[in-house]
């Protein structure tokens, strides 16, 4: 054995760099190829199998491009590679085009090996080659961008802007982040604004992202709406404090010490390297800012990841300090993670992680739910990998107390109104039955033989007013509309129904009952309906900005996205 390895070591050393190149690339393929396959898939992949299941120029929280990788996927295998496989390839061209751009004068195959150690030692950039999400493309088009921009520079042509024109487009129809890429390399070169040939490009990328804006203006702006500010929290100073340490883990802590240490101790070569430093200290500071309204994702900076991968590939190459800095503290951390490659694919790891005994999780379900729909509370995960891995109806009601997903989109759980249906719910569900899974995971199930599901009815105020007194009664004029496809009965034959209005000021969040003067017996679809609610705001309620809604509730689920949401001084 140790003969063979000894053999192939020096097989690779005969090889030009071409050709060695193609083995690296072959055998990182490979690679990924059998971890896709034996590993997991988790819940943010079966919730993207969900998008590709109906292909649009446009989802809920993210482009179309994640979908589409998906469907291609599951076109040619099952399992993991059904959502993977798109993703284990696109890497190899990712791979390439970083190579084509940070290739320079050293050509010798030593640098081409230290090249894919540093790829290794990457976390975030070594995790999406195998895991389909929308960071996956990101990750493609940051690369190809970045390469057509050093042939742009090299020569304006016009192949080569239309080069820029398609990463471009690419970039944001894989995930919205893919704007800020754009707008930080033209920062770094504000001169490409005085070249047409770039307004060009530009104006073409453009053209090709048409398709997609005009499905979230027919849609009303569902992704613009979620992203700017249905993902703004109060600010928590924990937030701020753990971005840096959470980017330095996600990276990899001396990846993005050698890093910094460029960033601030070397200076840009050319335009190219500038368009790398702004890239990389943008996406970063950008992100550490939006920490005052929420939690930041790590990947969230991840595109910084390919121009990083570009300056510590260089000026390793060119600085003795460095380079031995990543032979003492890199080089160690790539066998590290490949020994957890492997326990995460034979599901070895000491720790429990998202991507253990899901099937299991969604067979033990299946059972319990037999021929019925399932049906989750508050989510988008669950459904998503319980109809992955069983091939069955599933769905989710969401409620105030968490957010719209695709899964609202459309009306498409009211397509499993009036059926029969197994309710996931909670201890505190009285109708409900507890079952025990194979993991202990004792859950609770409540079977109705006529879901009724009311996301369906809209509840349009008539002049909402700016300004609610506490303590006072307030009365609003109200029509109920049913945007269902069938009809709506609100005598609800399992539980009675009840309107609600909610009322939020920062974290506190109180759901007041709203009586209503009428109701109708049964609203067919597109029938409406007028009444009126009353409520009384409580004393203690603290003055000031708050957002309201007001709300149906159908029992066992939470109070809905009915009407919606306006902002009202408190007084």
């Amino acid at each position: 054995m140790q003969q063979r390895v000894f053999n192939f070591l020096k097989a690779l050393k005969r090889l030009n760099q071409g050709q060695l190149l193609i083995v690296l690339l072959l055998l990182w393929l490979l690679l990924n190829l059998i971890q896709a396959a034996l590993t997991g898939v988790i819940y943010d992949e079966s919730y993207y199998f969900h998008y590709s299941r109906n292909l649009d120029w446009g989802y809920y929280d993210h482009p179309p491009v994640v979908a589409l990788m998906v469907r291609l996927s599951s076109l040619l295998f099952d399992g993991g590679l059904s959502v993977r496989f798109v993703t284990v390839v696109l890497q190899i061209f990712t791979i390439a085009f970083i190579w084509k751009t940070a290739e320079d004068q050293l050509v010798h195959n030593n640098n081409l090996i230290r090249f894919f150690a540093i790829i290794s030692s990457v976390v975030m950039f070594v995790v999406y080659g195998f895991i389909t999400t929308p960071d996956s493309p990101l990750l493609f088009f940051t690369a190809l961008l970045l390469y057509a921009y050093k042939r742009f520079l090299a020569n304006d042509s016009w192949g080569n802007s239309l080069l820029l024109s398609l990463s471009m487009a690419g970039l944001v129809y894989s995930k919205y982040h893919g704007g800020l890429v754009i707008l930080l390399l033209i920062c770094s070169n504000p001169r490409l604004l005085l070249n047409y040939k770039f307004w060009i490009s530009g104006i073409t990328a453009l053209l090709l992202y048409l398709p997609h804006m005009i499905w979230q203006f027919e849609n009303g702006l569902p992704s613009f709406k979620y992203h700017t500010t249905g993902r703004s929290r109060p600010f928590r100073f924990r937030y701020f404090i753990e971005y840096l340490p959470g980017q330095a883990l996600s990276f990899n802590p001396f990846i993005f010490f050698i890093t910094l240490w460029i960033l601030f101790i070397k200076k840009p070569k050319d335009l190219l390297f500038r368009s790398f430093h702004y890239i990389i200290a943008g996406m970063i500071l950008f992100f550490w800012i939006s920490t005052l309204r929420g939690h930041a994702q790590p990947q969230w900076t991840i595109a910084a990841s390919v121009p990083m991968i570009i300056l510590v590939y260089y000026h390793t190459g060119r600085d003795d300090k460095l380079e031995w800095f990543l032979r003492k503290f890199v080089y160690p951390t790539i066998p590290v993670l490949f020994i957890l490659r492997i326990l995460l694919s034979f599901n070895n790891l000491p720790i429990g992680i998202e991507f253990y005994n899901k099937e299991q999780w969604a067979n033990d379900l299946s059972k319990i739910a037999g021929d019925r729909v399932l049906v989750f509370k508050d989510g988008y995960q669950k459904p998503s990998l319980y109809s992955f891995y069983t091939g069955k109806e599933a769905t989710v009601i969401n409620s105030v107390y968490y957010r719209k997903t695709q899964h609202d989109l459309h009306n498409y759980n009211q397509l499993f109104a009036g059926k029969k249906a197994a309710i996931v719910t909670d201890s505190t569900d009285k109708k409900s039955i507890p079952f025990t899974l194979s993991s202990n995971e004792t859950i609770y199930v409540r079977f109705v033989d006529n879901l009724v599901i009311g996301s369906g009815i809209r509840i349009n105020i008539i002049d909402f007013p700016k300004k609610i007194a506490r303590d006072s009664l307030c009365t609003l004029s109200a029509e109920l509309v049913n945007n269902g496809n069938g009809r709506f009965c609100f005598e609800n034959i399992n539980e009675p129904l009840s309107f609600h209005f909610v009322v939020k000021n920062k974290d506190l969040r109180v759901s007041l009952v709203a009586t209503p003067h009428t109701t109708p017996n049964i609203l067919n679809p597109g029938e409406s309906y007028q009444t009126s609610f009353t409520f009384k705001i409580p004393s203690d309620f603290p003055k000031g900005k708050a957002r309201c809604r007001v709300s149906l509730k159908v029992p066992p689920f939470g109070e809905g996205y009915n009407g919606e949401q306006k902002i009202v001084l408190i007084d």
